[in-house]
């Protein structure tokens, strides 16, 4: 399937019968991505060794999760293509930015890499419950059992992880839940060398808790000005 290609497992209409599609594994959703991680990581500035610690397992975390649901209602585009792209969208967008803006270069000098990590992990996590609140998202067993609808407390990580799930459908929600659970996921996908690298530069870790849900700080908002965001 090409990066972005149409999702599958997906009814166009909330009346119709939605097709089923098996759970694929995350590396082979990822592998499908390919082209976008090398070009993310030539964008990250980071070693192989530090994308392959911190950036590649989120995108894998992520693939594994949103599976192959769109991100748009006709289907051309998936969730995991969206986010990347956006990714690469903010990156590119970051080369030349001072973060955080009027810091004394000693500051800004050590912080760089790891603002950089803040907004690729933004990029990919934040508001990422508004990209699920369209479809409500059956899961299925492997002998075609309905197992019920995913609800992410029940399955932090996503439909995948859903108990004895192994293929799922969706269908448009017509009443797409209010509250934003987007918190309540991410330090199931957020790898623990990421978050304990967030920890140790506390106020990085404040505005990128902030811009997980909430509006984005004004240093950050120009990095994000697209309509997907």
């Amino acid at each position: 399937m090409p990066a972005g290609a149409v999702a599958v497992g997906v009814s166009a209409a909330s009346g119709a019968p939605a097709p089923r599609a098996l759970i694929a594994p995350a590396q082979a959703l990822l592998d499908e991505q390919r082209d976008a991680l090398v070009r993310l990581h030539a964008l990250s500035g980071s070693s192989a060794t530090q994308f392959e610690a911190v950036y590649q397992p989120l995108a894998l975390a992520l693939a594994g999760s949103v599976q192959r649901l769109p991100a748009t209602g006709d289907g051309r585009q998936t969730i995991l293509a969206a986010r990347l792209r956006r990714a690469e969208i903010v990156l590119a967008r970051r080369r030349g930015v001072l973060l955080p803006p009027g810091a004394e270069p000693e500051r800004v000098a050590r912080q760089a890499d790891l603002w950089t990590y803040a907004l690729f992990s933004l990029a990919l996590l934040r508001r990422l419950a508004r990209a699920f609140a369209p479809w409500t998202v059956t899961l299925w067993s492997a002998e075609g059992r309905p197992l019920g609808v995913w609800r992410p407390p029940a399955a932090l990580r996503g439909p995948a992880q859903g108990a004895g799930a192994a293929a799922y459908s969706a269908r448009p929600n017509p009443d797409p839940p209010g509250a934003d659970w987007t918190p309540l996921v991410v330090g199931a996908l957020l790898p623990a060398a990421g978050l304990n690298w967030l920890w140790r530069e506390p106020d990085v870790l404040r505005a990128w808790l902030r811009a997980l849900v909430a509006e984005l700080p004004a240093e950050l908002a120009p990095l994000f000005a697209d309509p997907s965001s």
